[in-house]
């Protein structure tokens, strides 16, 4: 067991569950994570709440006995940060623990800019990590609903096709950037996801077009297939067949972005109790044309159809590659899409 785990182990056996406290703050991050160096700890720790307890994790086995042993010592906040998988996973082990224990409430969450696409953070108005840790007491508290995907994952945005296509490449672009600084620091910015969006993926993908056949059953209550503005223009039923045609990009979430303040799922947080699914099938090159409106939200591109939903099922007819909070997810022939019970974040002053 290494010293900073035994010295979490110490802090949380001192704090049974019988010793509630109101008010109290668990920072979490991963210490192996690439921005959570020895410099950004020093500061965390220095900015961090009088009497937070804070937690560098250098495992997921790590990461789960703190996440469970948080949760039943009645934590009232939870601070997280790092790259949105890491951020969705401990939300996820959070709400999960608290629900198999029985607790009527979870704690609330904040979110810390420590990622590279910081698209949860980013939302939630997060500036630099140090200035968001001071004025915790001053944050507003933002509602948000979690996806509950195939009855195991939950996150706040998912996807299928196209962008689980440029994230691998991405993910690999990155992987060699990472042998210089230079590359190293352009691959941190919105420039190096253009570059193996624009750069790389756009030529492969004309090349080989990929596309798929869906089918969308709405299961959930009444839902809404709605125009660019957000204005309903059809209601679909429980049980009906939303939608059935080609795709080459589903994405769905109940935030809107996707890193880099990317806003392609401008209806996501718009209506509580509703994800927005969002199926585009249009070339390569006209998405490249259409990228400015797109990633402003501001798109009305004919080969774009938008539903607000609470819950469906995504039928494919063949496997589709597939992302979970901008991680690679393997392939799917199917997706179920539900919501679970809505988390609580601090939402900082813009």
């Amino acid at each position: 067991m290494s010293s900073a785990f035994a010295q979490a182990a110490r802090t949380l056996e001192q704090n049974p569950p019988e010793m509630e406290r109101t008010g109290r703050v668990a920072v979490i991050l991963n210490k192996n994570a690439k921005r959570v160096s020895r410099r950004v700890r020093r500061h965390v720790e220095a900015a961090a709440p009088a009497g937070a307890d804070i937690f560098f994790t250098e495992s997921l086995e790590q990461a789960r006995f703190i996440t469970r042993r948080v949760v039943d010592s009645r934590y009232d906040l939870v601070v997280t940060g790092g790259g949105d998988g890491t951020v969705a996973n401990t939300i996820a082990q959070v709400v999960s623990h608290c629900q198999a224990r029985g607790y009527e409430h979870a704690p609330r969450f904040a979110v810390l800019r420590l990622g590279t696409g910081n698209a949860v953070a980013d939302f939630l108005n997060a500036g630099h990590y140090r200035d968001d840790l001071r004025r915790l007491d001053g944050a507003a508290w933002q509602p948000i609903d979690l996806l509950h995907i195939d009855g195991q994952h939950r996150a706040t945005f998912a996807g299928v096709g196209w962008d689980a296509y440029i994230l691998n490449n991405y993910d690999r672009m990155r992987a060699v950037a990472e042998r210089t600084p230079v590359t190293r620091a352009l691959f941190k910015t919105v420039a190096g996801y253009l570059i193996a969006g624009v750069g790389k993926s756009v030529p492969e993908l004309i090349v080989r077009r990929p596309a798929w056949n869906v089918r969308v059953v709405n299961t959930g209550g009444i839902g809404l297939k709605v125009d660019h503005s957000g204005r309903v223009v059809e209601r679909i039923a429980p049980g009906a067949t939303a939608f059935t045609g080609r795709i080459r990009l589903a994405c769905f979430g109940t935030t809107p972005y996707y890193g880099f303040k990317f806003n392609i799922m401008p209806h996501a947080h718009r209506t509580p109790g509703m994800f927005h699914l969002r199926l585009v099938d249009m070339h390569p090159l006209a998405a490249v044309r259409e990228l400015p409106a797109v990633w402003t939200g501001r798109t009305e591109h004919p080969g774009i159809v938008d539903f607000q939903l609470s819950g469906c099922r995504l039928e494919f007819d063949q496997p589709v590659p597939f992302q979970i909070s901008g991680d690679a997810a393997g392939l799917r022939d199917s997706i179920e899409v539900g919501l679970d019970q809505p988390i609580h974040c601090a939402r900082f002053p813009a």
